[in-house]
């Protein structure tokens, strides 16, 4: 069963199961206090940005926090509302259980990029929104660097790295990538001394595809620190600079 499947699966089932939810609800519990809540973060095997201590505390701060409510006056979708407020959270989930327990999944954002840029330090996720960077936990991804704002994000780097996180060989090559003062781009790869000026995000496909031919066809047999730089500026050209 692929994931989209399942995916499609969830998005039916989960609201059915709330609104049977909300009509087996025992009416006894109504008026019966909530002492607990509980709290999964769905996604914390792939990333742990956050901590459930983190999550409630978060909430305790706010009238929508359940914890000494009656069941009648808890807000679920006030609580969902408060908790997607956290740049770190995608979507969080609040249903009450026909048992009366409160439940609260939290699905996190997905970050694809690091930026280390005259603007600051914090993540770009897969839909080009900024993500704090957290004490609690350092994802391993390309860094961006240098002169890095919203232009330049919005004209390239936002694409090229949805292109490389996606790409098994690419995601692991590329360690950096610095833009200069003058906007123009270059690569610093995890494997081999030399750099890759890039020029600019223009075609970057293509010009990924240039450098891969050139990696098998020549780093390959002529070794990987053979050259100081590799230039992929000019259109189907890769020159070697040693």
């Amino acid at each position: 069963m692929t994931k989209n499947i399942i995916k499609i699966i969830l998005s039916v089932l989960l609201p059915l199961y709330m609104f049977i939810s909300f009509f087996s609800f025992d009416g006894k519990k109504e008026n019966e206090i909530c002492r607990d809540i509980s709290i999964t973060i769905k996604d914390s095997a792939i990333s742990s940005f956050l901590k459930i201590k983190d999550v409630e505390n978060s909430l305790k701060n706010t009238p929508a926090y359940p914890v000494g409510k009656y069941f009648k006056d808890i807000n679920t979708h006030e609580i969902r509302k408060q908790l997607e407020k956290n740049r770190v959270i995608k979507n969080a989930v609040c249903y009450i259980t026909p048992a009366g327990d409160l439940n609260i999944d939290i699905y996190q954002r997905k970050p694809i990029l690091r930026v280390m840029g005259i603007n600051g330090d914090y993540y770009l996720d897969d839909n080009c929104e900024i993500m704090p960077v957290s004490a609690n936990f350092t994802a391993h991804l390309p860094i961006a660097s240098g002169y890095v704002n919203k232009e330049i994000i919005n004209n390239g780097l936002f694409e090229f790295a949805k292109y490389i996180n996606k790409d098994n060989f690419w995601n692991i090559q590329i360690e950096q990538i610095y833009v200069n003062a003058g906007g123009e781009v270059e690569l610093i790869p995890r494997v081999g001394e030399h750099n890759i000026i890039l020029g600019s995000f223009d075609n970057f496909e293509e010009k990924l595809d240039n450098l891969f031919d050139f990696y098998k066809k020549g780093l390959n047999k002529k070794g990987w620190n053979l050259y100081k730089s590799i230039s992929l500026k000019y259109e189907n050209q890769v020159i070697g600079i040693k």
